[in-house]
């Protein structure tokens, strides 16, 4: 009884913000440091300048934050933290598009005006322009990496019938139980090449995740390094 009267108040909408909260805690928490940052910078910056140094202490500060959860977590806090921490389908593919919107546009905004730039501007201009194109990069993957994680336990859960090495949807090489740092590498081997090299999927969601990913992942690359190359020629 006290379950189920625990579950209906978990459910109840009045604490859905708590939950989002509990579910995406560093994501909240950067998009806070965000938006406070690119309200505070000084109003002479152009304003895409401003939304891109906001986007940039948002990304570092859920890269740093992730990457030390991930060194700390040994496997049973990743299957413990997979559960709850996630970015969810629906918002992945959001940051997804997000991170590769912000990385365009620093190439568009910030690398188009420097071949009038000279001496620390255009030096700034530049760096600004190549930190946004690979954290985001980054981002876009790491996110990726931990839903995969998500969906990995949920469906470990989810099909107890099923023999162990196939019940995660996704089989890495050794048989040892997966902790972030394979998903990470399956993620990252994705994103660097729209393949999944030795990690097999077993399961119709996995595949159809890994398909999105990869996907996104290869049209990204083919837009970052055509606008490169179409403006750093007029540059040079």
């Amino acid at each position: 009884m006290t379950e189920g009267i625990s579950l209906r108040r978990m459910r109840s909408p009045l604490l859905k913000p708590f939950r989002v909260l509990r579910s995406r805690p560093r994501l909240v928490v950067c998009v806070a440091i965000g938006v406070v940052l690119g309200l505070a910078l000084p109003h002479y910056l152009r304003p895409a300048t401003r939304a891109l140094i906001a986007w940039n202490a948002a990304v570092l500060g859920y890269l740093a934050s992730a990457f030390v959860m991930i060194a700390r977590a040994d496997q049973e806090t990743v299957r413990r933290r997979a559960r709850f921490q996630d970015e969810g389908r629906l918002l992945i593919l959001m940051l997804a598009i997000g991170a590769a919107c912000a990385s365009m546009g620093a190439i568009v905004l910030e690398l188009g005006p420097v071949k009038n730039m000279q001496g620390w501007p255009k030096a700034l201009h530049l760096g600004l322009t190549v930190l946004t194109v690979i954290d985001s990069w980054m981002f876009m993957h790491l996110t990726f990496a931990i839903h995969y994680a998500h969906e990995y336990y949920d469906e470990l859960r989810a099909n107890p019938a099923k023999k162990l090495e196939e019940r995660g949807g996704l089989v890495f090489p050794g048989g040892e139980p997966p902790n972030y740092v394979d998903f990470l590498y399956y993620a990252y081997v994705i994103g660097l090449a729209s393949q999944t090299a030795d990690v097999a999927t077993t399961s119709r969601s996995m595949r159809m995740l890994t398909a999105v990913h990869g996907g996104l992942a290869f049209f990204y690359n083919l837009a970052i390094i055509g606008l490169t190359v179409n403006i750093a020629s007029g540059i040079v």
